[in-house]
């Protein structure tokens, strides 16, 4: 077998919604390196969201913000950044209809103190009783700033915006906004209706893997992803063999080349099993 180079989103594909990353999971990447392919991070998240247990693992690369930034071994490999019009448009868009938002930069995440507070207690309301380790990293390096729209300038490293508490579902904002952006819906299933993230339009995770498998030189027949979410189909329907989990949806089940077992029933390890990349 060639040498594959295989992409992993990060939540509810590697990581459950508890903050778990499955042994079993850490097992099928350290073989697949032996084996001699390359893994990378494909994920919604911006780097400086990227917990220290993952960014320590051993990954090749790292395709984050939904294709908006990818490193390899360290090395920028291409970034794409909101224009300052482009953001004052989004977050003026996010005041109007008072719609809670965080804005995701290269190495913070940016909002106004309230939308921060909204934010991180309804992500502690969801989880309960459960403390993720991942949480804390997710808001780390924030910061707040209550007046984003005349300070938009400074905010040139800007990825994507991920908003929450939407009386607008994703399809009603993408129309609000035109086609200038692209709005897709949260993974957690519960905010689907609700929450989003909205990038360029055109940058999204299969843009991010053209990028690698172009500045690596391989072929791309020699592409895997695994992915769960809805900001994976691009990803799944770009890449030569596309994974969804057994926790994914049916229509993102529905374009996969494979469906392995959920998360927490070893799909990762399965996966690969299957593929005979370990």
């Amino acid at each position: 077998m060639n040498s594959k180079v295989i992409f992993f989103d990060i939540d509810g594909t590697l990581i459950n919604f508890d903050g778990e990353f499955p042994e079993s999971a850490k097992a099928a990447l350290k073989a697949a390196k032996e084996n001699g392919h390359k893994i990378f991070l494909c994920s919604g998240r911006s780097k400086c969201q990227i917990e220290d247990r993952l960014l320590e693992f051993g990954f090749d690369g790292y395709v984050t913000a939904s294709g908006a930034y990818v490193e390899y071994e360290g090395q920028e490999v291409f970034s794409s950044y909101m224009t300052e019009a482009q953001l004052k448009k989004l977050i003026s868009f996010c005041e109007e209809n008072e719609i809670i938002y965080m804005l995701q930069c290269t190495d913070s995440t940016v909002s106004s103190k309230r939308c921060m507070e909204i934010m991180r207690q309804g992500f502690m309301a969801r989880m309960k009783d459960k403390k993720a380790s991942n949480l804390e990293k997710i808001f780390a390096k924030k910061k707040c700033d209550d007046n984003i729209v005349g300070n938009a300038g400074k905010y040139f490293n800007a990825e994507k915006l991920c908003y929450h508490n939407s009386k607008k579902d994703p399809d009603e904002v993408g129309k609000d906004l035109g086609e200038e952006f692209q709005v897709t819906s949260m993974s957690f299933s519960e905010m689907q209706k609700t929450s989003g993230e909205i990038t360029i339009r055109g940058v999204d995770k299969a843009l991010g893997i053209k990028k690698v498998i172009e500045y690596l030189g391989v072929n791309w027949e020699d592409t895997v992803a695994f992915g769960d979410g809805p900001n994976d189909y691009e990803m799944l329907e770009y890449v030569h063999t596309g994974v969804a989990m057994g926790n994914a949806s049916d229509d993102l089940k529905a374009l996969a080349s494979l469906v392995t077992t959920p998360i927490d029933q070893d799909g990762i390890y399965n996966g690969m099993k299957r593929l005979g990349l370990i």
